[in-house]
């Protein structure tokens, strides 16, 4: 290898993710092209999604999920859009867009989501040997973009967009309904359902209090 080729791979080499990163993900914002109240974090998203995971892993799999497939799922749902450290937040369109024009191994942003991340690869693939807990992390993630765009969305885009989700929440948990039938996937819907509607606790709580202020 020559001078020339040498120097030419130190500058294409990308630096990977490590704590340095993962400590910025509090003020790392989602949703740039979607006008929302507030922004979300990634740290935010990844809290959310693995909080789903760990709710409906025991309600889906029961006994069927071992204890370390079940890390592995908590693990992946923590880390799983790390890459966005480094590269941003892409907007699923051209994410999409990008795989229909450079499908599989020939997709850039994949290649770069190896360069940066490949721990975070190695726990997608490890995943993949429990196919339904692939399907878990995704209905996680689309449920917590329905849930926060629902609530913080504003305008005919965003409102277009929660229905986009939506209609991929639905599509996800039928065919999880169809290619493994045996486990409860609807309990998905119903969490999904409380989510939407989770300022009863809060309210009955402040109810109950201001009742025992009055005495």
């Amino acid at each position: 290898m020559n001078k020339e080729t040498t120097k030419q791979k130190k500058q294409t080499s990308q630096p990977t993710l490590d704590m340095r990163d993962i400590a910025r993900s509090g003020h790392v914002t989602r949703w740039h092209s979607v006008r929302t109240g507030r922004d979300q974090t990634l740290a935010e998203h990844h809290y959310m999604v693995a909080m789903i995971v760990n709710h409906l892993a025991g309600r889906i799999f029961g006994d069927g999920i071992t204890p370390d497939q079940r890390l592995t799922l908590m693990e992946y749902a923590l880390w799983h859009d790390a890459p966005e450290l480094l590269m941003g937040d892409l907007p699923s369109p051209l994410k999409r867009r990008v795989e229909q024009l450079c499908p599989g191994s020939a997709n850039p942003l994949a290649q770069i989501e190896q360069q940066i991340a490949p721990g975070i690869v190695s726990l997608r693939e490890k995943l993949q040997e429990f196919p339904p807990g692939m399907i878990l992390i995704k209905l996680a993630d689309l449920m917590d973009g329905v849930h926060f765009i629902s609530q913080e969305g504003i305008g005919h885009h965003a409102k277009q967009v929660c229905l986009q989700l939506r209609a991929q929440f639905i599509d996800t948990v039928n065919r999880a309904v169809g290619e493994y039938p045996k486990y409860p996937w609807p309990v998905a819907k119903e969490l999904l359902d409380q989510m939407e509607n989770g300022a009863g606790n809060q309210v009955a709580f402040e109810g109950v209090s201001l009742k025992t202020f009055a005495y």
